[in-house]
């Protein structure tokens, strides 16, 4: 809130507009607002210092309609649109060195003396990928401005207010691009007392700043002729603004949530929520038309009673204050003064998140006995200038105790006072060896990586070495964020850097190494933030991408064969949740529960509300591994973990027999799973688990039914269902002869088959197309199965194989292609019309394509002789056989395969399929077509329809 004193409410004065339709409907974040804008109403907020509605159509003046006089200046040839009520500013955009990109110039005086200010406008941006143009900038040059951007260079939609320059912005980033091609409306208001920087998107709020030490008079310049401009920025090397704007208006105070709605024309929107027992403020999710109470612990979610921020005019259903169940999601309906209707999902979460209370950042956390321990950051300082280190411990994850600071630098160590940074711990023989990162307040700044050491995991940690045990310098890159990782052999190594990644085997002192054993390994997206564990026989390597200023910061991660790796890059598992009003979410460890399989990760995340890059805070989530190990996407939560002093088996789980089932369980100590078949299962039915003393592993039944699996920890059971379905028969691969055969040899078929259940038992049939199937013999593995064809053909036969629970698979193979010899000869010559798509090279081409072709069996010879040619021009397709595989005429269809060239080199795989239209079973047209592909690679370069007409001939020719 402004401190000036509260305004009457005022109908502001306004140039003639035409009225939308009162029943338009309204949009979400992601949808055009048809809602009028311009048109005031009786409760319209006051305190107008500027506003265009851009009502011209010609000339150089923008008239303020605030009465104020703070005309604009439309700078070169301005353009008009239609806008969300009336006319629109329509610019072009261009590079910075356009000399006819439009737009406004705004006149000094604007922000004299203004201790709060509100800028909004509608906005219709054109969706552009050009980086950092600027809606507008308030500001007399590069280094004191406020701005707003539908696409800076992170690609989100961005404002900031600064006095120095970028470096020192006060940052409100919208978390996505401005949506494009629809009208929006931007809204950015400062709050001089407060020093509070809030962006809304379409009425709702979308980035919050806190901490803003810059006032909107800062931005004043009485040597200049402009406050700023509209669609122009205040970088000479930016990009115009492409686009259009329309009721561009400034306000001598910051609106309130309430206010902004009214101005943003969404009439059933909600601004705000507010409840007594919140933790955080609401999280409204525009978009989703969402809303999620984030609140306290103990707080009974069946007697909650919200209430609203709405637009003046409208109403709420159930009305605000009312006592609702919010155990699980109910709906609002809003209704604006203009009809408009809305429907809001309402939510109420448990946030028992941040773990640690106030700020910290960069946790690294790891257990000594059954006692878990947390080191992390200070956080909250400008430039990370903290200087101490706190040790917290916990028995259940949940609760934990600071054991205060326990080392500080200055007082603890020589070389470094300042820039305590992302520890470390690993332990030796009953030393605690603490690693951490550090630098000077003045002079030489650059930091180094220490290590200190104690008896107690707790601390207090005295200086290990009286130096940095890597001075910066020594390798390119931040020496910081340090991990240490033990290996089952008793083995330590140490990982660390910022920009550059650092592994290296730590001698068994702990405090040294060989510098000649350092490896590097900066996978793509590498930032910082390395750490590395080891589960099962699988070694994982995590890091943190992008800048930790950015709320797009993120975890990805490795696996290997060793420490050292090498490494295969798997992709990201951790990051934002902006539905959540979660952002930064980064500089990460992880922990397994001992005696379980249950792992957990602790990060860092932007403080919620109104956190950034220095103002963080800790928290705890589930990670949970697939069948494969490979981790899967982490969900990052408000309500962070429950304490881990129980057994559970998981959720139901269903799967089929034969196969693993996932057994999703947890446990705080050691487990044991057993399992009891049910009514249901076969006499005789068995189970056995994956690793029955692990909470997390599956469960293999050898017959379908259902199975009461239990999971035992301590005093503690936990019961799932598992249902098993029966399993399809499975099949190897179908094996037939590999050459061509004669017709009447009698030819043999065999396909590996099994069945995941193993009581099964299995027949097998074989359709071998051509009219005839017969039962083959299944056993021992193997159905086999024999048969004679009379006739020439390419034949692909299919087995059938079936349980005796009714479950049938299919499998075909290698066609069986038989030949007669005494079925005739072939030729053909002449051309096809190349349909489109039939060169793979360029799809696009078409056009004539010409052949030629003889084909005939000498006696006493397997393997046909002849020659085939095949020409496209258009494609500078050359193809000439020069040997073939195997002949099959069988009436006037034709079939040969063979390899030659194309231009005389390489070797191409090519298979004729042809049709003699004269014949008895034809139908008079002759038709031809052809396959080339490459023998190396197996693409295929050219094939067009077997049905495409030829223009010539095509003979069969008996013998």
């Amino acid at each position: 809130m402004h401190s000036t004193p509260r305004r009457r409410l005022l109908r502001l004065p306004r140039f003639p507009r035409l009225a939308l339709a009162a029943a338009a409907a309204l949009s979400l974040l992601a949808g055009p607002l048809v809602t009028p804008a311009h048109a005031a109403g009786p409760a319209e907020p006051s305190g107008l210092l500027l506003r265009y509605t851009f009502d011209e159509k010609d000339g150089t003046v923008a008239h303020d309609a605030s009465g104020h006089g703070n005309d604009g200046t439309y700078e070169r040839t301005p353009a008009f649109g239609q806008g969300v009520e009336g006319g629109s500013f329509s610019m072009s955009g261009g590079p910075s060195s356009s000399t006819t990109a439009p737009y406004v110039k705004i006149p000094n005086g604007v922000l004299k003396g203004a201790n709060s200010v509100t800028v909004a406008a509608y906005v219709k941006w054109d969706a552009s990928t050009t980086v950092n143009q600027w809606l507008y900038g308030l500001g007399p040059d590069n280094t004191r401005y406020l701005f707003t951007s539908p696409y800076n260079g992170d690609k989100t939609l961005y404002s900031a207010i600064t006095a120095g320059n970028w470096q020192a912005e006060s940052k409100l980033p919208g978390g996505a691009a401005l949506p494009g091609g629809a009208w929006k409306h931007v809204a950015v208001t400062v709050d001089g007392d407060s020093g509070t920087a809030v962006m809304y998107l379409d009425g709702i709020e979308a980035a919050r700043a806190t901490g803003v030490p810059v006032k909107p008079a800062d931005l004043y310049d009485p040597a200049k002729d402009y406050s700023g401009y509209i669609g122009k920025s205040l970088y000479p090397a930016d990009p115009y603004f492409a686009g259009e704007v329309d009721d561009f208006r400034i306000y001598d105070y910051a609106l309130s949530a309430a206010e902004v709605l009214q101005v943003s024309g969404n009439t059933a929107a909600v601004g705000a929520a507010t409840l007594p027992e919140l933790k955080v403020p609401a999280i409204v999710d525009g978009t989703n038309s969402r809303i999620v109470l984030p609140v306290k612990e103990g707080t009974d979610l069946t007697r909650l009673a919200p209430e609203f921020t709405l637009v003046p005019g409208a109403g709420i259903s159930p009305a605000s204050g009312t006592v609702r169940d919010l155990s699980e999601p109910v709906t609002y309906t809003v209704t604006g003064g203009d009809g408009a209707r809305r429907t809001w999902t309402v939510e109420a979460r448990v946030m028992r998140s941040p773990v640690l209370p106030g700020l910290y950042a960069d946790p690294n956390i790891t257990v000594f006995g059954d006692t878990f321990y947390m080191y992390p950051t200070t956080d909250g300082f400008a430039g990370w200038s903290g200087t101490q280190f706190h040790a917290f411990s916990s028995k259940d994850l949940v609760h934990w105790t600071d054991h205060g600071v326990v080392l500080d630098l200055g007082p603890d160590v020589t070389w470094a006072d300042n820039s305590a940074w992302a520890p470390t711990i690993a332990e030796r023989d009953g030393k605690y060896y603490f690693y951490f990162s550090g630098g000077m307040a003045t002079g030489n700044t650059a930091k180094h990586l220490g290590v200190a050491v104690s008896d107690s995991p707790a601390g207090p940690f005295k200086d290990a070495l009286g130096k940095p045990l890597v001075a910066a310098g020594t390798y390119s890159g931040q020496m910081i964020d340090s991990d240490v990782f033990v290996d089952d052999d008793g083995q330590a190594y140490l990982y660390w850097g910022n920009g550059n990644s650092y592994q290296v085997p730590l001698n068994d002192d702990m405090v040294s190494f060989d510098p000649a054993k350092v490896k590097t390994y900066k996978p793509s997206g590498y930032n910082e933030g390395s750490f590395v564990f080891k589960r099962g026989e699988i070694y994982y390597f995590m890091w943190s991408e992008n800048d930790t200023r950015d709320e797009n910061y993120q975890v990805a991660y490795a696996t290997g064969a060793s420490p050292l790796g090498p490494w295969t890059r798997r992709g990201v598992i951790l990051q934002k949740d902006l539905s959540l009003g979660i952002k930064g979410t980064g500089h990460h460890s992880v922990v397994r529960v001992p005696g379980t399989d249950d792992w957990y990760i602790a990060y860092h995340r932007f403080a919620i509300p109104g956190g950034d890059g220095t103002h963080r805070e800790t928290t705890i989530d589930r990670m949970e591994f697939d069948e494969n190990g490979l981790i899967e996407k982490v969900v990052p939560t408000l309500e962070s973990v429950d304490p881990v002093s129980v057994a559970n088996a998981g959720p139901d789980a269903e799967g089929r027999e034969g196969s693993p089932i996932r057994l999703a369980g947890s446990a705080t100590g050691p487990a044991k799973w057993s399992y009891a078949p049910g009514e249901d299962a076969d006499s005789g039915a068995t189970c056995t688990f994956s690793d029955s003393g692990a909470a997390e592993t599956a469960v293999t039944c050898d017959d379908d039914g259902t199975y009461t699996v239990t999971l035992t920890s301590g005093r503690s059971r936990d019961t799932a269902k598992v249902t098993v379905a029966n399993a399809a028969p499975e099949t190897g691969d179908v094996v037939t002869p590999a050459k061509p055969v004669e017709a009447g040899t009698r030819v043999t078929l065999t396909v590996p088959v099994t069945d995941r259940g193993a009581n099964d038992v299995l027949t097998c049939t074989v359709d071998w197309k051509d009219g005839t199937t017969a039962s083959g013999t299944a056993g021992d593995g193997t159905c086999t199965a024999r048969h004679t064809y009379k006739k020439p053909g390419v034949h692909e036969p299919v087995v059938t194989v079936a349980d005796d629970d009714g479950a049938t698979t299919t499998a075909s193979g290698r066609p069986v292609v038989v030949y007669d010899r005494d079925a005739g000869f072939i030729t053909g010559g002449g051309w096809i019309d190349s349909p489109a798509g039939a060169y793979r090279a360029n799809p696009a081409l078409t056009g004539r394509a010409t052949f030629g072709f003889v084909a005939k069996y000498v006696k006493k010879t397997a393997v046909p002789i002849g020659a085939t040619t095949f020409a496209f021009q258009a494609g500078r397709l050359n193809f000439r056989s020069t040997a073939y595989d195997w002949l099959v005429v069988s009436g006037g269809e034709i079939r040969y395969r063979g390899i030659g060239t194309d231009g005389g080199a390489g070797r191409y795989g090519f298979e004729v399929v042809a049709r003699d239209g004269d014949t008895r079973d034809g139908d008079g047209v002759d038709r031809f077509a052809v396959r080339i592909w490459d023998e190396r690679t197996g693409d295929v370069i050219y094939q067009n329809g077997a049905g495409d007409a030829a223009n010539g001939s095509v003979v069969v020719h008996a013998e």
